[in-house]
């Protein structure tokens, strides 16, 4: 009888899913900053439907990728957000980033009527509340892409030199991506944190990428207004921005693939490459209109 004890069968654990995905986010990178550079070269109208086709992928992909509570009302505040964003600066294109103070203000109270409505099932009330609330940000934050165009075609008063502005700003946007995952791909040293592929010389790589692109993209002779180092800056500093993002990404994948002892794993896991590239590509829109407007001459 002692024998049946050693002969049962061992427990096994299921294979571990990969908590990141460097190739698949560096394949999307590159993606969003052909769609999104492409339509700003074509004209507002253009990049006003990539901006929307990318605020629909980010949403499904944040909703869904990361498993939040009350998805359905989720999907809903971020496909509100994101249209009336989109529409005010659309009708408003001269009043700058001001008409999207309405949308956050507008969204404050429908957080609130939506964690209410959730009802019995209403669990995890501020993890709930703090993730919807970030993707309303990425989603209203996003046209301010669309709004640096129309800022540079009224300042220049030609939207092929505005096209080339936002074009810019995007390449280096992604091409700051593309590098940092790559780098870290192949070496991701030194980690932030030892259970997070990020690493500090994929932030000097984008920074460096970043300002190189910067320079000879935004800085040449038809855009007199980035002239005098004010490009190669401008592509540094949203180089070393865009990748310190990505890290924050990195971590929001990992504490998903990752939960505490006892909890369950919540979300798709093929939808979390799109997270470390549209999430910062979003929330530093806005970032790069002030800085932009900023260091022109």
């Amino acid at each position: 009888m002692t024998g049946v004890t050693d002969l049962r069968p061992e427990q096994t654990d299921a294979p571990e899913e990969p908590a990141f995905n460097h190739t698949g986010s560096l394949a999307v990178a590159v993606l969003v900053g052909l769609a999104l550079g492409i339509t700003a070269r074509i004209g507002a109208t253009a990049l006003l439907v990539a901006i929307a086709a990318v605020q629909a992928v980010l949403a499904l992909a944040w909703v869904y990728g990361t498993g939040l509570r009350g998805r359905r009302g989720a999907l809903v505040i971020a496909g509100l957000a994101a249209a009336g964003a989109d529409v005010f600066v659309s009708l408003w294109p001269h009043s700058r980033l001001g008409p999207l103070l309405a949308v956050f203000a507008l969204a404050v109270p429908v957080l609130f009527v939506h964690q209410l409505l959730r009802g019995a099932a209403r669990t995890k009330v501020v993890e709930s509340l703090g993730a919807i609330a970030l993707v309303v940000l990425a989603e209203a934050a996003l046209p301010a892409l669309l709004q640096l165009r129309h800022e540079f075609a009224r300042i220049s008063g030609s939207g092929g030199t505005a096209g080339t502005v936002v074009s810019g700003v995007v390449t280096v946007v992604s091409g700051a991506l593309v590098i940092g995952y790559l780098v870290d791909l192949l070496v991701p040293a030194p980690r932030f944190d030892p259970a997070v592929p990020r690493g500090l010389f994929a932030v000097l790589a984008s920074t460096g990428l970043g300002g190189s692109l910067g320079y000879v993209l935004l800085q040449s002779h038809r855009l007199v207004e980035l002239q005098g180092g004010r490009g190669a800056f401008l592509g540094a500093a949203l180089g070393a921005l865009v990748s310190l993002l990505a890290v924050g990404a990195a971590f929001v994948e990992h504490a998903v693939a990752r939960p505490p002892a006892g909890q369950p794993r919540t979300g798709v896991p093929r939808l979390r490459p799109l997270l470390g590239v549209l999430v910062p590509v979003a929330v530093l829109a806005p970032v790069a209109f002030l800085l932009t407007l900023a260091i022109r001459v």
